[in-house]
């Protein structure tokens, strides 16, 4: 039987999810139909969403805060490294969440770069943040997408490291992707009594 909810609940979900990457081509700076086509990725979607949920904690604004994220997404990965069931769920293996582990020396540099004078998370530490979601090099590469889109700016230091920062839109868009579906899912999910005759 079909619940018709469910189904506008789906519905609303692949909605949203379109208007949010038609946003993003619209507000690409560049119209190469290759490009239009990356920003349309599911990658593309879940950075974005890592972009988002940076804000939203005011990661980048804080460094006291980005280190208590850190030290969390660190205890993740070894948890993970210890748990071979849930690795394998995962699809998860251990030599690249180990990529994913920060130093504390890497954790003290991400902090740093908070506090310079163009002030972000530096491309590697991006990587390590995004290990489960997609590998070092895929990460790069939709990076790389999204700066030739004119949604971040890349910076290279003194250091060979790269900082990059976003300049808010994709946060923006994520977010009323994210009002969109809340606003179309029906709230009322409470079946109703049958009426007897």
């Amino acid at each position: 039987m079909m619940d018709h909810i469910d189904i506008h609940t789906l519905e609303s979900l692949r909605r949203a999810k379109t208007d949010f990457h038609n946003k993003l081509c619209r507000g690409s700076s560049d119209s190469d139909p290759l490009l239009l086509q990356k920003l349309r990725s599911e990658n593309v979607f879940v950075l974005s969403e890592f972009f988002f949920l940076l804000s939203a904690f005011d990661l980048i604004a804080s460094p006291a805060k980005l280190e208590a994220y850190i030290l969390s997404h660190n205890e993740q990965l070894t948890t993970l490294i210890q748990n071979e069931e849930q690795r394998k769920l995962m699809g998860l293996e251990v030599p690249r969440l180990k990529r994913g582990v920060f130093s504390m020396i890497q954790v003290h540099k991400a902090k740093a770069n908070l506090l310079s004078a163009t002030p972000g998370l530096d491309q590697a530490d991006i990587q390590r943040l995004t290990i489960m979601l997609f590998s070092p090099e895929t990460g790069r590469r939709v990076i790389e997408s999204m700066e030739t889109a004119g949604f971040l700016t890349r910076v290279a230091t003194p250091y060979y490291s790269k900082i990059v920062q976003s300049h808010g839109a994709v946060e923006k868009y994520f977010a009323e992707y994210l009002a969109q579906v809340r606003a179309d899912v029906p709230h009322n999910t409470t079946p109703q009594p049958e009426v007897q005759t």
